[in-house]
């Protein structure tokens, strides 16, 4: 009997912005995980060769002319999967295949309006429930699961194996990163437990590492949680609005460490960004939860 884990079934997706220096690393440490055979990384409007640097590692690349965030680079992401399978299906079909600049912009760095069309999370199917649908190349083929990445992860991303293995086996819907050194998060804590505690009062689940991009989720799930918090929101909105639809989560612990974020100016407003849009998608959501309230204080 062959492995299941061993048969593709598993796209990775990579936002970056700046990353030249580490991103071919964690592109090649993405491709040697077992099920994986496709590593989309979307280049954010990158002002280095990141673009450049993760196709020549091995990586289909998507370039934004701007920077629009990383819950932009995610949708974009998704849909170029979606496409490149159905350029893949198209081609073992024996139809003429698709415009390949749509779904691979790095062959024309100029093109990059086009690609910002192209790969629009507005023009991506909407799925449902069943896997072999939602999101797929429209042949009935099972649809891949997604496993999100930071780009600075290098050699170390070959950890994310870990968190696969449960949605792959069906016992959850999205796996979350659970990073046993903890140092590397960097930060004071005043983000993550915003979080935490907004994906408390919202879902009643406790989570360890809230803000943790590192994500596999099925592409139901994906499709579920669209559309998707604003920016730095995106984990904190992904994970209310899963749970809330009765999707399973689940923390899974791994041998994974990314950069720090530091302590300078920079890193100060990275922070600041990273609250606001967290305090965002809470917001956004807490509407729901003064219904029930209210509901519930209802005389009879």
């Amino acid at each position: 009997m062959s492995d299941p884990s061993a048969q593709p079934d598993t796209a990775v997706i990579i936002p970056a912005k700046d990353e030249a220096d580490r991103v071919a690393a964690t592109v090649r440490a993405a491709l040697a995980i077992p099920g994986v055979d496709l590593v989309v990384v979307v280049d954010d409007g990158s002002f280095d060769d990141t673009g450049r640097v993760a196709k020549a590692a091995g990586a289909h690349v998507v370039r934004h002319s701007r920077n629009r965030g990383k819950a932009a680079a995610m949708e974009s992401g998704a849909e170029a999967v979606r496409l490149l399978d159905g350029l893949t299906t198209r081609r073992t079909n024996g139809t003429p295949p698709a415009d390949v600049r749509n779904v691979d912009p790095a062959d024309d760095q100029s093109n990059g309006s086009n690609v910002e069309q192209s790969t629009d999370p507005n023009d991506a199917r909407t799925g449902g429930p069943d896997d072999s649908v939602a999101g797929g190349s429209g042949d009935g083929h099972r649809a891949r699961h997604l496993l999100f990445l930071d780009a600075d992860l290098a050699a170390t991303a070959g950890a994310a194996a870990a968190l696969i293995e449960p949605v792959r086996a069906g016992v959850a819907d999205m796996t979350i990163a659970k990073f046993t050194t903890r140092v590397k998060l960097g930060g004071h804590g005043l983000v993550v437990r915003l979080a935490r505690e907004g994906i408390k009062r919202a879902s009643g689940w406790q989570a360890t590492q809230p803000l943790n991009g590192q994500r596999c989720l099925t592409r139901a799930a994906f499709e579920a949680a669209r559309p998707l918090a604003y920016g730095f929101g995106v984990e904190t909105g992904m994970t209310i609005d899963l749970i809330r639809k009765g999707f399973r989560v689940q923390e899974v612990e791994v041998e994974m460490a990314h950069r720090a974020t530091g302590t300078d100016w920079h890193a100060q407003l990275h922070r600041a960004r990273q609250f606001r849009d967290v305090a965002l998608a809470i917001a956004s959501r807490e509407p729901v939860l003064t219904n029930l309230k209210s509901t519930r204080r209802t005389p009879r």
